[in-house]
């Protein structure tokens, strides 16, 4: 077995990057999981499971409670290891993994992008709207009898919203910059690999759609090295992706 030390700088990042990415992920799929964690509580803390379930399960609020947990949870899993590694490990500044506030010059550039890639996703968002398998999916917060989009599902976007920030963090900011001094433009292929799956319980049009929109907004976080555009196109089009299945259900007006 090789000794740590015997490696070059770019293959001990790499390596400490996907180790963190791999427990991640594993936060991300079992403890972020309301089931999982309630069937944990119940063997493990019965008193704390009957509190989990009290307020996640039966509560007049429940489908918002279960966003909260869900938003936070995946926001924890993406970003915790991932920021203490940074900072106590690397010790590098929180700029080289795509979070730099982008200058005027890439604020410009970054608006005539969006503007073109939320044009492309328009119709092929309207096409999808119309899809059964869409809407059963879409929104994740399911809006009671009579109840309006104020507060609850108002919050639910925000949260929605702090989600994807965390998401595009992990993926375009965290594990692309982190990998890129060991696997170069290819850091894009090996970031695309988690991304892809994460998308698996979601309908395979969407799945399919992961792949490429994974390539585009890595490819412009590598060049720019930023993530910042990420965030803003992940939130406008899940943003227009739910209004657009509430309007189909007949939810919106």
């Amino acid at each position: 077995m090789f000794a740590s030390s015997a490696l070059p700088p770019g293959d001990r990042q790499a390596a400490t990057v996907l180790l963190v990415c791999c427990l991640s992920l594993t936060l991300l799929y079992y403890p972020a999981s309301s089931h999982w964690l309630l069937d944990w509580l119940r063997n493990t803390q019965p008193a704390w499971a009957t509190v989990f379930q009290r307020l996640v399960v039966h509560n007049p609020d429940t489908q918002l409670y279960r966003a909260v947990f869900w938003s936070l949870a995946s926001v924890t899993s993406y970003c915790l290891l991932p920021l203490l590694h940074i900072k106590l490990v690397l010790r590098r500044p929180l700029r080289d993994f795509g979070l730099a506030l982008p200058s005027w010059r890439l604020l410009r550039t970054d608006g005539k992008l969006f503007l073109l890639f939320y044009a492309i996703m328009l119709p092929l968002l309207w096409w999808a709207s119309a899809q059964p398998g869409f809407l059963q999916i879409y929104p994740f917060f399911r809006l009671g009898p009579q109840e309006s989009l104020w507060p609850h599902w108002a919050w639910w976007e925000l949260l929605y919203f702090a989600q994807f920030a965390a998401l595009e963090f992990f993926f375009r900011g965290y594990m692309l910059h982190g990998l890129k001094a060991r696997f170069g433009v290819s850091a894009i292929f090996v970031m695309l690999l988690p991304y892809c799956m994460i998308h698996f319980e979601k309908p395979v049009l969407e799945s399919l759609a992961a792949i490429i929109a994974g390539i585009a907004l890595g490819a412009l976080s590598y060049r720019y090295r930023s993530i910042w555009l990420g965030i803003a196109l992940h939130c406008s089009v899940a943003l227009t992706m739910d209004l657009m299945a509430l309007w189909r259900k007949g939810l919106l007006l």
